[in-house]
């Protein structure tokens, strides 16, 4: 609760009125907790009911599985994309660092620690994030921005740190 608490202060910032581009609305912020509970439930239910398996194997499945529901959207795209070095280096980052890189981590730690201490992991990413846009996007951050990522911080650590249920 106080990791979920600390991401509404994060994000909070974000429901000023306007509609600006960089605004969110009730309905995108019901669409990304919704991502949150369900990558938690996914890790909890993997934890218990998934065999463990090579993190390459897992990836591939996962890989593949995402080109045959993306792939045919990606073909309907009717503008032409610009590729140049900004759009390479995103593109890089998110399948090798992301994909790659994220999801293998995730599978190890899934493989080899308390699902809910790899859960709880994941309320840290938008405070990650919140400091990544004021580092590379000028995004400004706020009283509530840094009480919001101490608060889940804290919520976090008390996850990681609490002793193992018997």
């Amino acid at each position: 609760m106080l990791g979920f608490a600390g991401l509404v202060l994060v994000v909070s910032r974000k429901f000023d009125a306007g509609g600006a581009s960089d605004h969110a609305d009730w309905f995108n912020l019901s669409l990304a907790m919704l991502a949150l509970f369900s990558i938690t439930a996914g890790t909890l239910y993997q934890k218990r009911y998934v065999k463990v398996c090579d993190v390459r194997t897992a990836n591939t499945v996962q890989l593949l599985a995402a080109l045959v529901v993306t792939l045919p959207l990606a073909l309907l795209e009717t503008e032409a994309m610009r590729w140049n070095g900004e759009l390479a280096g995103a593109m890089a980052w998110s399948v090798l660092g992301l994909t790659l890189g994220g999801s293998s981590l995730l599978y190890l730690l899934i493989q080899r620690g308390a699902a809910a201490k790899v859960a709880s992991l994941m309320y840290l990413v938008p405070p990650c994030t919140a400091l990544i846009a004021w580092v590379l996007f000028d995004e400004p951050v706020t009283l509530f921005t840094v009480a919001g990522i101490a608060l889940t911080a804290l919520g976090v650590s008390l996850v990681i740190r609490a002793p193992k249920a018997a």
